[in-house]
């Protein structure tokens, strides 16, 4: 199935963008989209347009990408060439965690000014 899948870093004043374009089979499009999922997860949300437009945008058509190829049928190994591995889903890789950080960030600093200014 022909799909993109995304992966985007936030750098804080910068952003790094990331698509790999391609005929996925149902284990090489979900390996894809675990590995780049997992790396907006950990990477994305280091700038302040990336915490609120980018990343959730990015985690978003990456959601789209896995319901695709969820829907898939398995992988028959092509003559020659080894699928991916599809290794772990996203909730159980510890980088994922990393996202974190930044989103408790956020919200501190959101409480703090409707506290200030009510």
């Amino acid at each position: 199935m022909n799909f993109s899948v995304r992966a985007h870093q936030g750098l804080l004043i910068m952003m790094r963008f990331h698509k790999l374009d391609g005929p996925f089979c149902r284990s090489c499009g979900l390996s894809v989209v675990r590995q780049m999922t997992t790396r907006t997860l950990c990477l994305g949300w280091w700038s302040p347009l990336s915490l609120v437009a980018f990343t959730p945008f990015t985690l978003i058509w990456n959601l789209m990408a896995h319901l695709k190829f969820s829907k898939l049928p398995p992988s028959a190994p092509a003559p020659g060439r080894q699928p991916l591995d599809e290794g772990l889903p996203v909730l159980r890789r510890p980088l994922a965690y990393v996202t974190l950080i930044p989103v408790a960030w956020a919200v501190w600093v959101v409480t703090g000014m409707i506290m200030h200014y009510s």
